[in-house]
């Protein structure tokens, strides 16, 4: 017993560091910001199944800065109002969303796919590179309710950035940066 008493003493804090980093190792890689499947109820019932479905909006119509910005933007009332002014107007929920446009208040929705804040991701780049919404979002086309559908942590990304690193030359003149450092999504 002494002897295990005098080894941990001597390596103690040695040992507390290798478990603490497997842990943070773990935590980067395994652990999910938001779960597969986290799908939060929004003020209205907003259903991507039927807008960008059955209808064929495209994506870029409401979430019009994401070929402009890193964030894609929820839109506004304004952007629902150019449809709504006119269409489904027995509806509740729309006649909710008229009254709030009336109003001047705007509807606060509910963030769906949210990464931590040392994590950085610019739509505007992965929309340049010719990615597709569904490549990170799923069939968000057929979400009555939009959820997470994919990973969404450290390990996901970097196996995507590695695949198209390999695969493919990079878009453009970039060919100097490396998709696959830190910098790319830690600055």
């Amino acid at each position: 017993m002494n002897a295990l008493k005098r080894i941990i003493q001597k390596h103690g804090g040695k040992l507390t560091l290798i478990f603490l980093t497997i842990g943070f190792i773990y935590y980067l890689y395994g652990v999910n910001p938001k779960y597969q499947g986290y799908a939060p109820d929004q003020p209205i019932p907003f259903s991507h199944k039927i807008h960008a479905g059955e209808v064929g909006i495209d994506c870029r119509f409401c979430h019009y800065s994401v070929e402009k910005s890193e964030h894609a933007g929820v839109p506004d009332l304004n952007t629902c109002m150019k449809c709504h002014s006119q269409i489904a107007g027995d509806s509740p929920d729309i006649q909710f969303l008229r009254k709030s446009f009336e109003a001047g208040i705007p509807i606060r929705w509910n963030k769906v796919h949210d990464l931590p804040d040392h994590a950085h991701f610019s739509h505007k780049a992965h929309i340049a590179r010719g990615f597709d919404c569904q490549t990170c979002h799923g069939p968000i086309e057929d979400m009555d309710k939009v959820e997470v559908a994919s990973e969404f942590n450290m390990g996901w990304c970097v196996n995507c950035h590695r695949q198209y690193t390999e695969e493919e030359k990079p878009a453009g003149n970039n060919n100097a940066i490396g998709i696959t450092t830190c910098g790319t999504c830690h600055y």
